[in-house]
């Protein structure tokens, strides 16, 4: 592959450059730092390229092309590092579990890249897929998912985010360290068996994301929903959970003999996982219902 070397803005020099690599020489250092580099690889494409056994298939792919990079271009006269976005683990190590919202994870239909796969030469490798911060091991070099900048979801409620700052030298061992992201809103899963105590949590912890549960034995009426609201601007959700020994979803609903006001409470428990309608929806109700019977008449 024919390649130009160039500069960018602060002196920095793209020296070297193929598919998947790139050599970076900085202005403040004497040797080059080296890239192998591989994106988050397409579904459609992997299947296509790789055919029916993915598995194997991309540990081999993967493998045999990084290496012939690295034999290329990473000698003991730069620092070389491997950057990618999949799933990687060490071969039968301990499944790197992510919470809810991020299983599986796959790469197209192919579960795991091992770490065998990457080349002697590389002396860290960065990698991006997993949320969390996880060392991976099976290489001799350290191999760092680094976590996500900030939580995607609430099943990521209570992790630390990190940088890790990576220091490295030609031929040397790298020394790496995680530094906790102070930045950001926080996102915080809170359970409250009343209204009062929600708002007292919600009135001191004002610096966060929340998904909220309130346990109840009736749905919150239109005034405490708006005093929770108002407590805090970050409420991203507010779960009502029902805490009765009502069982109306296994019962079948029977109208006959029952007034209007009966057959709506067992509709709205119905509906809404045994949850009774607050005396403040069952007044607009039959405020709504009044004001229909008015115009019939």
């Amino acid at each position: 592959m024919k390649f130009n070397p160039y500069q960018v803005e602060g002196g920095f020099e793209i020296t070297k450059g193929d598919i998947g690599f790139l050599e970076i020489k900085l202005p403040s250092h004497d040797f080059p730092i080296r890239l192998v580099i591989t994106a988050f690889a397409n579904e459609h494409r992997l299947k296509e390229y790789l055919g029916e056994d993915e598995q194997i298939g991309l540990n081999e792919v993967l493998s045999k092309k990084w290496s012939s990079l690295a034999d290329l271009y990473c000698d003991d006269r730069g620092a070389n590092i491997l950057v990618s976005h999949l799933y990687m683990n060490k071969k039968g190590g301990p499944v790197l579990e992510e919470p809810d919202g991020e299983k599986p994870l796959r790469i197209g239909f192919a579960d795991t890249v091992y770490t065998e796969c990457i080349p002697p030469q590389i002396q860290y490798t960065a990698l991006g897929h997993l949320h969390r911060y996880q060392e991976v091991g099976g290489h001799h070099a350290p191999v760092i998912y680094s976590s996500s900048p900030l939580c995607y979801s609430f099943s990521e409620a209570g992790q630390d985010k990190k940088v890790v700052i990576v220091t490295l030298e030609p031929n040397k061992e790298a020394d790496y360290k995680a530094v906790n992201i102070q930045s950001g809103k926080k996102l915080i899963r809170k359970k409250f068996h009343s209204v009062t105590d929600a708002i007292d949590w919600l009135t001191v912890n004002q610096d966060c994301l929340v998904e909220l549960t309130l346990v109840s034995e009736t749905s919150l009426t239109q005034g405490e929903k708006k005093r929770i609201e108002d407590s805090h601007p970050g409420i991203i959700y507010i779960i009502p959970e029902v805490n009765s020994s009502a069982t109306y979803q296994n019962e079948p609903i029977s109208r006959r003999s029952k007034s209007i006001n009966e057959n709506f409470s067992d509709y709205f428990r119905y509906r809404n996982n045994d949850q009774s309608p607050s005396e403040e929806l069952l007044a607009l109700f039959n405020e709504v219902l009044g004001t229909q019977t008015e115009k019939e008449n």
